[in-house]
């Protein structure tokens, strides 16, 4: 079988990340799926948003959790790759009305503490079923997969902060939590780490793989899914490959 395709922050390498237009890119493209990033506003609106402020997308200096949701709305994501128009700042709510089942939606927690609040609003939406989950800490993901038991959780594995002491540790401690599998950086992956986790029934995803070698490799390690900004140069290669 070959691996899923995750298009990263809805579609970073070709629209302005974390956006609607984003998410109908990555539809069209035929990804499996489309990776979002949720964040909290100071009035607690779960809205897409990678980084911590707004600087790098909006070139508003303020940190996400400083302003309302009103003041957000007032701010635009802009690709200056080519000066796009610029794209809103949707919620959670509107990116999984967008998605609507069409592939799954790859919720991701680069802050902590909403996993409650965001396995609500997915359970609310009615996508439980199309949902995947990655979080990092084991709690965290304990307690998505006891939240929200028709999604998929994947513990994603970090250097720095390293929640587990390695990615074979954090293979044992996603099958002793009942998860999906392990998500980890494309470059910290060996062939015995797909082997240990398959032995356990577990799924491994690799991310972020964007170019032509990144891609042999993952697909050589025989990796269940692969997060990319690329997500038609990961569809296209795979098509292209000869049957293994």
């Amino acid at each position: 079988m070959p691996p899923l395709v995750i298009s990263h922050r809805t579609n970073a390498g070709d629209q302005p990340e974390n956006t609607l237009a984003g998410i109908a890119a990555a539809v069209a493209d035929g990804a499996d799926g489309v990776e979002v990033d949720v964040r909290a506003t100071r009035d607690g609106a779960l809205v897409l948003m990678h980084d911590e402020t707004l600087r790098r997308v909006t070139g508003d200096g303020r940190a996400v959790a400083d302003v309302s949701l009103d003041e957000l709305r007032s701010l635009h994501v802009y690709d200056p790759r080519r000066l796009r128009p610029w794209e809103p700042v949707p919620t959670l709510e509107q990116a999984i009305a967008a998605v609507g089942g069409r592939c799954a939606i790859v919720i991701d927690f680069p802050m902590r503490g909403l996993e409650e609040r965001v396995a609500a609003t997915v359970r609310a939406a009615g996508a439980e079923s199309w949902t995947w989950f990655t979080t990092h800490p084991p709690e965290d993901a304990g307690l998505l997969a006891r939240e929200c038991q028709r999604s998929r959780v994947f513990l994603s594995v970090l250097a720095q902060p390293a929640w587990v002491a390695s990615l074979d540790a954090a293979i044992e401690t996603a099958a002793q939590l009942g998860l999906a599998g392990v998500n980890a950086d494309h470059d910290s992956v060996r062939a015995a780490h797909v082997e240990h986790a398959h032995a356990l029934g577990l799924e491994v995803g690799v991310w972020t793989v964007d170019y032509p070698a990144e891609i042999a490799h993952a697909l050589d390690l025989g990796v269940d899914a692969i997060t990319t900004d690329l997500p038609r140069r990961v569809i296209s290669t795979i098509l292209t490959r000869e049957p293994r």
